[in-house]
């Protein structure tokens, strides 16, 4: 292979149309897509499973009743009992010398003080967000159709909403990228923008990534095939084909623009505590974002 290869970690907030995203650069040439491997160490591998808050458990033995005995359209399924941090680390630096571009999607929520050196090497780093306004009524909704009882947002370590509400996560993780210069000047980048204008942000984004940008990255055929050339956890995508969390994405054949945020009259208490305490978070990458040229 001639050329360097690119290798681009994407850092998201959770419903951040992070999955259309990943599958728009699942059109690029030679790439290798690897799909939310930390996600999958926190929540399926043996590392954290003592930790999970009774909640998420729920969720989790809720899921696999079902979906269990769920063949999955992947040609590269991680089973759950490898998935530990340090697997996860050696894999995503692994050579890959076939591929041109290797784009991991993950979560930064996923990332704390004490896993900070599981980060792997040789990536450059680039975030998307989104206002909280849309963020945590999408969250809530997903969260409830997997158990029983309504599901409160919960705040706090190993629970449905992490301690500093994913936001506070996210510019952690920037904030250790550009202090140790692992990368000077990460991309921001927010959902809505991505929306109303994806052919300028995903210009700035590939220029950012060393990726040679291409009008194929606008339009994509719907369904869950995508996910076949896709490094990712066999369990969660189990859990995505039976409750199909990536349902609109999956579905989709482009970015569409963005819709207004719920009103706040419809929203339960829950949901507006994480909207108010996630702002302040949100405005400082907010202010840093890419903007549309």
């Amino acid at each position: 292979m001639a050329e360097k290869q690119a290798r681009v970690f994407l850092w998201c907030i959770p419903r951040s149309v992070s999955t259309a995203f990943e599958i728009c650069m699942g059109k690029l040439d030679d790439v290798q897509v690897i799909n939310e491997p930390y996600v999958a160490a926190l929540l399926v591998g043996p590392d954290f499973q003592q930790d999970l808050s009774d909640d998420l458990r729920e969720m989790r033995e809720s899921m696999n009743k079902i979906a269990s005995v769920v063949e999955v359209n992947c040609d590269n399924p991680w089973k759950s009992d490898d998935l530990t941090l340090q697997f996860v680390k050696d894999r995503l630096e692994d050579e890959y010398p076939s591929k041109r571009v290797i784009f991991v999607k993950d979560m930064a929520s996923t990332i704390t003080a004490d896993t900070l050196h599981m980060l792997p090497k040789g990536y450059k780093h680039a975030f998307l967000i989104r206002s909280p306004e849309k963020v945590f009524p999408s969250q809530k909704k997903l969260f409830n159709k997997f158990t029983t009882d309504e599901v409160m947002l919960k705040v706090g370590k190993h629970e449905v909403v992490p301690e500093h509400y994913a936001f506070g996560e996210t510019l952690h993780v920037y904030e250790h990228l550009t202090k140790t210069g692992i990368e000077p000047k990460p991309f921001i980048m927010d959902a809505d923008d991505l929306l109303e204008n994806p052919e300028s942000i995903l210009r700035q984004f590939c220029a950012f990534a060393g990726i040679e940008y291409t009008d194929k990255l606008l339009s994509w055929d719907g369904g869950h095939d995508v996910t076949k050339y896709w490094i990712a956890s066999k369990e969660m995508l189990q859990w995505n084909s039976v409750g199909n969390f990536h349902k609109n994405a999956f579905e989709s054949k482009g970015f569409i623009k963005p819709s207004a945020a719920p009103s706040k009259s419809e929203l339960s208490e829950d949901v507006l505590h994480c909207i108010e305490a996630s702002f302040p978070y949100y405005n400082k990458l907010f202010e840093l974002r890419a903007k549309i040229r």
